[in-house]
């Protein structure tokens, strides 16, 4: 009995060991400017139509106003079938094209789980049907869409699913064989091109889906809000905390890790024209927005895409604040 004890007294003496290195190598340190950053953002066309924006001079603004090349783009699929015979691609290839006629360049992101809310965009027709016929039609959603744009050079990867493990908004439970179907679809269908899925980048160990695909995109949240606590700040999460961590699931197969969704406007409970600007700015403003910034440049990690530009166009057009825009411009140009 005394054996088993001591070698019980052992191994918590051991785990607590490997938990004090894990946390000094993940929070401790001093920041630096990473080199050489490449940075996007994600666009998204239903939201700005959302805000009551033109998306056309939204995208347009954001290729030629803030020089950015580097977009995120979802094929959302309720929009481009809206009935189980029909496709409607107008408005992305659109997107795609005026991207692509800038040398900008787009990673595609595909599936039933995608950015923005309800972040699940499967068309309705598509909901009466049962779990297994829902399968079949979402693999020919996506070998649809790999199969019309494949050969666009504006594409240069896929991006399967949006966060897929993580369980939020109007969703069904994670559907973690068919996402693997989904992944070596594309794969068989592409292989030029990477394959990329994302995850969260403070509540998820990354290994779920990191190590399926070419490269794993990673959120990043600084000020967060809930019912029950108010606004949350991430103070206590260092920039270099990302790529540490990502040292540490590499030799578990998650290969590369990029930032996929940097929050660069605010946190709302409700949408945002529901939510008054001075809520907005609780947890946004253009001090936050510096702030951000600033962490981004010293994160040691690239690409990162930022979360939001639909956000700083509506400031600027519909409500008279232009500084977001200006602020972004001014980071992007300098």
């Amino acid at each position: 009995m005394h054996s088993i004890l001591r070698l019980i007294s052992y191994l918590g003496i051991a785990i607590a060991v490997i938990l004090l290195f894990v946390s000094g190598f993940l929070f401790v340190g001093w920041p630096s400017k990473t080199k050489q950053v490449e940075y996007g953002t994600t666009f998204s066309r239903p939201y700005a139509e959302e805000l009551g924006l033109d998306a056309n001079e939204a995208l347009k603004a954001t290729l030629d106003d803030l020089g950015l090349r580097r977009f995120r783009i979802p094929a959302y699929w309720g929009i481009i079938q809206p009935k189980e015979h029909e496709w409607y691609f107008n408005d992305l290839d659109l997107d795609i094209q005026t991207i692509g006629d800038r040398g900008g360049k787009v990673v595609l992101a595909i599936g039933e789980k995608l950015p923005r809310w309800p972040e699940c965009w499967g068309p309705t027709w598509w909901k009466s049907q049962p779990r297994g016929e829902q399968r079949r039609y979402t693999l020919n959603y996506i070998e649809t869409v790999v199969r019309r744009y494949r050969d666009n050079p504006a594409i240069t990867a896929w991006q399967i699913e949006n966060e897929p493990h993580f369980e939020y908004g109007d969703c069904q439970k994670p559907d973690y064989p068919l996402i693997r179907q989904e992944i070596e679809l594309v794969h068989a269908l592409d292989p030029t091109r990477p394959v990329v899925t994302t995850d969260s980048g403070e509540l998820s160990l990354w290994t779920d889906f990191g190590r399926s695909v070419d490269a794993l995109g990673i959120s990043v949240y600084r000020v967060v809000q809930s019912p029950t606590f108010g606004i949350w700040r991430y103070w206590f999460v260092p920039p270099y905390l990302y790529f540490r961590k990502s040292l540490l699931v590499k030799p578990m197969g998650v290969r590369n890790v990029y930032v996929s969704e940097f929050q660069m406007e605010p946190w709302s409970n409700k949408p945002i024209l529901e939510t008054p600007l001075d809520e907005q700015m609780k947890s946004f403003d253009t001090s936050q927005m510096r702030s951000n910034f600033n962490f981004a440049e010293q994160m040691q990690i690239s690409p990162i895409d930022f979360w939001g530009v639909e956000w700083w166009y509506w400031m600027k057009e519909k409500q008279g604040h232009p500084e977001f825009w200006e602020e972004a411009k001014g980071f992007f140009t300098k």
